[in-house]
């Protein structure tokens, strides 16, 4: 009877002792391998912006979705190299841009999966997007293309926060961009200690402006050949749905096994 009690009350201390660590270690945040995520075209999604201001111009009429030709939001970014024949998104430059002059720009973005929980980032962003046109320009016209990083929230009071932004020099004349698909990457955006709130997506755009109405190029992506991407500054901070946590699995075939060989070696 002594031998059986004792085994009993070891066999409820092993579970409570499973119990309690698949509760820790399952609160344990799962953290990317990896520090560069890949943009995709899994799935384009409906986002509404407020104006809001960008290289000194302020942005206004942006209504992404997936009949929009000027603003063009794909889920998701993610650790997974791309390994089909590539996308390419053509865009028209309509989204108002004001300042001392009227000008136009069109946008594709890409976001991450929402933050499960709050996460701060801090580190260089380095993006690399393949972009191209052959739309042709009068004397008087331009175009410049930009990038940039922002933190979405669509359920926040403070839906879009932009964090870091680059602007290409400005072409008079003449189209800056190759007719064929051109890699171009930008190393100089910073995400400096910010705080993404649970449910906020981290977001990376591309795209370009012009005083032509309508101007339009393509943005290439999810190929191979196209490999539009983001290198960022992940390293223990960037959860990602990818990498599942193994270890309350991993517990729990160790306290098994360990009850099988504890009940063969008991003596009957």
């Amino acid at each position: 009877m002594g031998r059986r009690f004792g085994w009993t009350g070891l066999r409820t201390v092993s579970l409570g002792l499973l119990i309690v660590c698949l509760i820790i270690v399952d609160m344990i945040p799962v953290y990317a391998r990896e520090s560069t995520v890949y943009f995709h075209d899994n799935s384009e999604l409906t986002f509404s912006y407020p104006p809001f201001q960008f290289s000194g111009f302020q942005i206004s009429n942006i209504q992404a979705g997936p009949l929009s030709r000027s603003a063009r939001v794909f889920q998701s970014a993610t650790p997974s190299t791309p390994t089909g024949n590539g996308v390419a998104v053509p865009m028209s430059a309509t989204i108002s841009i004001s300042n001392q002059t009227q000008a136009y720009a069109a946008f594709v973005a890409w976001v991450t999966d929402p933050f499960p929980v709050n996460v701060t980032l801090d580190g260089g962003v380095v993006m690399h997007v393949w972009m191209g046109s052959n739309d042709s320009l009068l004397p008087w016209q331009g175009s410049e293309f930009f990038m940039g990083i922002s933190d979405y929230h669509p359920a926040g009071s403070t839906r879009f926060q932009l964090l870091d932004y680059y602007t290409g020099n400005a072409t008079i004349g003449h189209n800056g961009f190759s007719s064929s698909p051109n890699e171009y990457v930008i190393s100089t955006l910073r995400i400096n200690q910010h705080e993404f709130q649970a449910g906020s997506m981290l977001m990376f755009f591309a795209g370009a402006g012009s005083n032509k109405q309508g101007y339009s190029f393509t943005v290439y992506f999810d190929s191979p050949a196209w490999e539009s991407r983001a290198d960022i500054p992940a390293g223990s901070s960037l959860t990602v749905a990818e990498f599942p946590n193994p270890i309350p699995a991993a517990f729990a075939a160790l306290l098994i096994s360990l009850v099988a060989i504890r009940r063969k070696a008991r003596p009957r």
